[in-house]
């Protein structure tokens, strides 16, 4: 039988020295001769029906699940979120996988300051194991009829540890606090810096208790915000070097007034990234709970690997020779503590400026038949820096396996990974 393959691949920007680079071009674009292209991302799809075959099947095995969560539960090993997420609405073909799952994302829910949702599904859950009878108040339930439950769940689901689950949850839901009121602009737990070009807005209206710092590229008139915000500061840039100018140039200026944490967004910051991870980490924020030093934000994943040009730059900005290979998520959308902010000197951020302005010398050289854009061969660069620059090791470890992370964070989002509602 014929198969049919079908590949996609981000090529980035190619650079007119022998290095290569990273981000999405226009469409249509043909790198210049003499040129060499580094894949950013690549990706190998099978599809049998496109050969006139049958479809392959996705399946869940319910007793993989259970090795992840014995795994999680006692091992430290990773949460198995993605199954979790698909199948918390089969109850009736297997409720142990349903219960277990609804367990899961519930502390998720609680790890991200969603009390209620949290507590929601804990009550669900126990009036599944319940058989069904009336709801049960969590926060009413005596120490009795907890272990009452519990004992059930032994005899009733065998293996889903569920003992173990209610037993995390109930050590962790002491930690809700009520919502988090902004008195003023100086007292906002979190910054929210925005490169913005023309893009719609509209989706900071629920950033309520937070600073927002947009940076106009094309024209304060072009960034216009929701009404209802108090704390909008907005400053025109020249449209140079993607969001990297932007974020370079907050770094620098506003170096002596961070918050305690500052998301570094673009200006349609969900074609990258996941609304839930933000709002969740948000969230978290505000309740609390949350105290990770770096957090990526992106879903895309580029390959591990090096170019001249990205090591040219290491060695110009960081003085120090460059690693043998770098790893991140595509396309520069971050979260970051203050104290990783300041661990590198404001002087460092204005020197990212010049690079990126163009007035620092580097080796490398934009393509611009391949890529017109102002300055964006050097900001593509940047992509597999920022984490370096904010404190983390060249090979950024991913989510999924990154246990200093909250539990709600420990996933990557990828085509196919999880419902569509869970992505918008």
């Amino acid at each position: 039988m014929a198969k049919t393959y079908v590949v996609k691949s981000a090529i980035s920007l190619l650079l007119l020295a022998c290095g290569r680079a990273l981000a999405e071009a226009p469409a249509g674009a043909v790198p210049s001769t003499g040129t060499e292209a580094w894949y950013a991302d690549y990706e190998l799809n099978l599809r049998p029906e496109d050969a006139g075959a049958s479809a392959i099947p996705w399946r869940l095995s319910a007793w993989q699940f259970q090795e992840d969560l014995a795994n999680f539960y006692h091992y430290n090993g990773r949460p198995p979120l993605n199954p979790a997420y698909f199948t918390v609405m089969i109850l009736q073909e297997c409720p142990g996988l349903l219960i277990s799952a609804a367990m899961l994302i519930a502390q998720v829910r609680l790890s991200a300051g969603d009390c209620s949702q949290a507590m929601a599904l804990l009550q669900q859950t126990f009036q599944w194991l319940s058989d069904g009878q009336t709801a049960l108040q969590p926060f009413a339930l005596k120490e009795h009829r907890i272990t009452e439950i519990v004992m059930k769940a032994a005899v009733m689901l065998p293996g889903w540890n569920v003992e173990a689950a209610v037993q995390r949850f109930l050590e962790k839901e002491s930690s809700c606090s009520p919502a988090h009121v902004l008195k003023s602009c100086e007292d906002a737990k979190l910054d929210i810096v925005v490169a913005v070009c023309r893009e719609d807005l509209s989706w900071l209206a629920s950033f309520t208790t937070a600073r927002i710092w947009i940076y106009a590229k094309c024209g304060l008139e072009a960034a216009q915000h929701p009404e209802h915000l108090l704390c909008v500061t907005k400053e025109d840039l020249p449209n140079l070097a993607m969001e990297s100018l932007a974020y370079a140039t907050h770094l620098e200026r506003r170096y002596d007034s961070f918050a305690d944490y500052t998301f570094f967004l673009q200006g349609a910051p969900f074609e990258h990234a996941s609304p839930r991870l933000v709002q969740d980490a948000a969230s978290a924020i505000q309740a609390g709970h949350y105290s990770v030093p770096f957090l990526h934000l992106n879903s895309r994943r580029f390959l591990a690997g090096s170019s001249f040009c990205l090591r040219d730059l290491y060695s110009r900005l960081l003085d120090a020779p460059a690693p043998e290979v770098f790893g991140s998520y595509c396309c520069s959308q971050f979260l970051v503590r203050r104290d990783r902010l300041l661990a590198r000197p404001q002087a460092l951020y204005a020197r990212i400026v010049a690079i990126l302005s163009g007035d620092f010398p580097l080796a490398c050289a934009q393509d611009v038949k391949y890529d017109p854009r102002p300055r964006i061969a050097v900001s593509a660069l940047f992509e597999h820096l920022w984490h370096v620059v904010l404190g983390e090791p060249p090979l950024l470890t991913p989510r999924r396996s990154n246990q200093r992370l909250p539990l709600f964070a420990q996933i990557d989002i990828t085509e196919g990974a999880l419902p569509d509602a869970l992505k918008e």
